[in-house]
């Protein structure tokens, strides 16, 4: 079966995700627990995926599409799925839905080159096919160019995290196969914040300035993470740093009972930090106080990525596989951020710009982009998705962003496959790009 438009990574996460949301767990932590999220059985999406992948892999396609369209209505505007649900249709001689879940794709801005696809060979050079796939090309152009601000000399630093100090400018950019945490400074030099050596940091994810308390917080976690073949307990912490005089003054190791991925982390207005864990669907906080929590647990969101938080500090938004989801900081209580015809999933970093939320979507079917998500006044109603950047040079993906006023920064780099299997990558960079373009 060829690539459905998730990357292994994802996949791989996904599967591990569908063991820990299969096994008993409180749906929710907070002190007065909500009986109902309001959001589908993510095991369910999970199951179906992964009982579709592989009956596809033994050519089974009739109970591929059974599971792929169970599958869908949790997810429903995941480009992914559609893809793939126009593959299995293909090979089950329906053109009919084949064409339907292409135009679904085209609708969300989904791309996808089915050229060379063996499954989509008797339909090619059919009219109304042949539009659809220029449809599905004309999406994967690149849209606009992004200005580089800085390109790493370490090709090797594989970075995953930024954010911006509010008060200075400086931007901070974290490192997963180095472990450190450099500033960038405005004459482009680096200078190292944390390190594996002299703060014992582990892998560098999530990073987030608080610029009025003059502080850094930092995920970093026990490495391999990517492989996701070992279930066993690893380390993840909390970390922060006091950015006047370089210390790193606070550290909150999360608990190893279970298998975690701390991944990303926001401060709120009133000083507590959040943090998203990927595996189970978790929220920690550190308050004001500077006590842990595991505020709240939600095995319904396929791998949990970017957090964050609006400016008066009332609610939460989480991103992950199937989309956007908003939460309440005071109880817990969470609800689906629905759009018409857009595609909010596949969340990687999430930012928030005064009136909605920047989206990193690290995957292929949507061209590696990055979006702006204005909210309506409910803020769970997604009223307009602009592109901002997609399709970045040079082989790069974006990662994580952080805005600044009316610029918006994404660190980019290249494939974690290319790590896994050694290879040397394009240097990385940190791009920008307007806000309101």
């Amino acid at each position: 079966m060829k690539n459905n438009g998730v990357s292994r990574f994802v996949i791989a996460m996904i599967l591990v995700a569908l063991s820990a949301a299969c096994s008993p767990t409180q749906p929710h932590l907070a002190e007065e627990p909500s009986s109902d999220h309001g959001t589908a059985d993510t095991s369910s999406l999970l199951g179906h995926y992964e009982v579709a992948m592989e009956a596809g892999n033994r050519g089974d396609w009739a109970v591929a599409r059974d599971e792929l369209l169970s599958a869908i209505e949790i997810a429903p505007d995941a480009p992914a799925l559609h893809v793939f649900g126009a593959r299995a249709a293909a090979h089950l001689d329906d053109a009919g839905s084949c064409r339907d879940h292409l135009e679904i794709v085209v609708r969300l801005g989904g791309t996808a080159d089915l050229a060379e696809d063996e499954a989509f060979a008797g339909l090619i050079d059919r009219p109304e096919f042949d539009d659809l796939f220029r449809r599905l090309l004309a999406n994967g152009r690149p849209h606009p160019a992004a200005e580089v601000v800085h390109r790493f000399a370490d090709a090797e630093l594989w970075p995953e995290g930024i954010a911006i100090d509010a008060e200075t400018g400086e931007v901070f950019v974290g490192s997963i196969h180095r472990r450190v945490i450099h500033r960038l400074g405005s004459d482009g030099r680096l200078e190292v914040v944390g390190s594996p050596t002299e703060d014992a940091l582990m892998e560098v994810i999530g990073i987030w300035v608080d610029a009025p308390r003059r502080a850094l917080w930092a995920v970093t976690g026990e490495g391999e993470w990517r492989e996701a073949s070992d279930e066993s307990p690893r380390k993840n912490e909390l970390v922060r740093f006091n950015l006047s005089s370089g210390e790193l003054d606070g550290r909150w190791p999360i608990p190893e009972d279970e298998l975690r991925l701390l991944n990303d982390v926001v401060v709120g207005p009133d000083g507590v930090a959040w943090a998203s864990e990927s595996l189970r669907g978790e929220v920690f906080r550190v308050t004001a106080g500077g006590e842990l929590e595991l505020f709240a647990r939600y095995p319904e969101l396929v791998f949990l990525n970017g957090i964050a938080i609006n400016d008066e500090g009332s609610r939460l938004y989480l991103g992950h596989f199937a989309g956007l989801s908003a939460v309440s900081p005071f109880d817990g209580s969470i609800e689906r951020v629905r759009g018409r015809n857009m595609a909010l999933g596949m969340v990687d970093g999430l930012s928030w710009t005064g009136s909605g939320l920047v989206l990193v979507q690290n995957s292929a079917r949507v061209n590696f982009r990055v979006v702006r998500v204005d909210l309506s006044d409910d803020g769970v109603t997604a009223e307009q998705l602009e592109i901002l950047a997609a399709g970045l040079p040079e082989g790069l993906i974006p990662y994580t962003s952080a805005v600044d006023g009316e610029t918006v920064f994404v660190v980019a780099a290249a494939p974690f496959d290319l790590l896994d299997r050694g290879e040397v990558p394009p240097a990385p960079v940190v791009v920008r790009f307007p806000l309101d373009p």
